[in-house]
């Protein structure tokens, strides 16, 4: 008796052979092309192309709006040892059988890869993250996936893993500026250097600066005579001269930085520097500087969030230009200092916070305390807004020289007045209305030649 509902139910099937079929494709049935949202990309470097993008991946639909898109894309990328780059690829599924699904890729780029190189892997990678979304979709069934690899690509990074140069990179740069006008000109000249060898383990660099701005104005002004009154050529017209002011202002700086990592939180190490810096007063200025470091998460997950706190104690030798308006020319100073710093890099956007509190011991009196924050948040998909705030308190100007200075002196920037404190602010909002496709790339009439100048 037990055996006839199951014969039952067998003959039933057998009579609908589309039964178990048309259930399946009611409950899953395939849309035409992925949804996908990028997010990090307009603040990268050049190699991040969205243009490049959008041109060379056509099975995905790109959307301006991050809430109805299937898949969530957020690029976040940091410097890497030897001089490039390495890039976090975060796919985040948000919509339909993409919903909870999140993978991980990370690219590596060499400091000697040009913006071009760089777009090409990282967009080779992007279609590597996305193909299993792809997959899903009835776009997918037309694409072609090539798993051959080139041999000697390989052979390139098995040799690579024994590095000649033990992980020491090597930069030597120059620069040069120069503006010319009817009544002035200005000359700037720069030139750095960076030695650094950065591993897991270890960090440490050494770099230069020199920046020298010569800047030239003309004033024309009418010929007096020891009366005052005009002198006139033979024509009997006035005569006007030509006053020339030259205006100097050189930067020179070097330093030298060593870190040691003591486990995933701590680490400790100390700064050394040097420099030059008329506007500021400096002569010449030497500090060393050693501090103990701890952040709250694993270095691990530095390319999305970090809260690092950094205490140090600071030595510093000045040797002024001008006598200070505490009347001296030289002087060494002891001081310590709070740093704090985090940074959040997530699907509704970035926020970069920093804190900092630094005095001289030998008087508590010269102090400065200082906060910046820099924002960048999507409240909604069409909604969003930035912020930047930068302010500082300051009470430690020991460095201010004493006398009086020419307006000229002033509005060249050789000098810095006293001040209390320095705010420097910006912001704004971006609300965004209509299609939400972003898949097409037009270029036509795009610039206008480069130039810097006024049209």
């Amino acid at each position: 008796m037990r055996k006839i509902p199951l014969l039952l139910i067998l003959t039933f099937f057998s009579l609908n052979p589309t039964a178990i079929s048309q259930t399946l494709i009611d409950n899953y049935s395939l849309p035409n092309k992925l949804r996908v949202f990028i997010d990090g990309c307009e603040r990268r470097d050049g190699g991040c192309d969205m243009d490049f993008i959008r041109t060379e991946i056509t099975a995905v639909d790109f959307y301006r709006d991050n809430q109805i898109a299937d898949v969530f894309l957020l690029i976040n990328n940091n410097r890497s040892g030897g001089g490039g780059r390495q890039y976090q690829l975060m796919f985040i599924g948000q919509q339909n059988i993409h919903a909870g699904r999140k993978d991980t890729l990370y690219v590596n780029t060499k400091q000697t890869d040009t913006d071009f190189e760089v777009r090409e892997k990282l967009t080779r990678f992007i279609k590597l993250g996305l193909a299993p979304y792809v997959a899903k979709t009835i776009a997918g069934e037309q694409i072609e996936i090539n798993m051959k690899t080139d041999p000697g690509v390989l052979e390139d990074t098995r040799q690579e893993s024994v590095d000649p140069w033990n992980y020491w990179v090597f930069n030597i740069g120059v620069d040069a500026n120069i503006e010319l006008e009817e009544l002035s000109k200005q000359i700037n000249l720069g030139g750095n250097f960076n030695v650094n060898r950065i591993t897991d383990e270890l960090k440490i660099s050494i770099s230069g600066s020199l920046d020298e701005r010569m800047r030239t104005t003309i004033q024309r002004e009418p010929r007096v005579d020891g009366n005052g009154n005009q002198v006139l050529d033979a024509d009997g017209k006035q005569i006007i001269d030509e006053v020339e002011n030259n205006f100097d202002v050189s930067e020179f700086g070097f330093g030298h930085q060593l870190v040691k990592s003591i486990s995933p939180h701590w680490s400790y190490g100390y700064d050394v520097g040097g420099l030059q810096n008329t506007r500021f007063n400096y002569k010449f200025q030497t500090s060393f500087r050693p501090a103990l470091e701890y952040n709250f998460f694993p270095e691990s997950e530095q390319n999305s969030r970090f809260l690092r706190v950094n205490y140090g104690i600071e030595v510093r030798n000045n040797r002024y230009v001008e006598e200070t308006i505490y009347g001296t020319v030289k002087e060494t100073r002891v001081l310590h200092s709070l740093r704090a710093s985090l940074g959040l890099s997530q699907r509704w956007g970035n926020l970069e916070v920093g804190y900092r509190l630094r005095n001289y011991l030998g008087d508590f009196n010269f102090w400065t305390t200082g906060l910046n924050i820099s924002a960048e948040v999507r409240v909604t998909g069409r909604f969003s807004f930035f912020a930047r705030l930068e302010g500082n308190y300051v009470k430690d100007q020991i460095y201010l020289a004493s006398g009086d200075f020419t307006e000229q002196d002033i509005l060249s920037g050789r000098v810095t007045l006293p001040s209390a404190y320095t705010i420097d602010s910006r912001f704004g909002f971006n609300y965004r209305f209509g299609s939400n496709l972003n898949n097409f790339v037009n270029r036509r009439f795009f610039g206008r030649a480069n130039f810097i100048g006024n049209d």
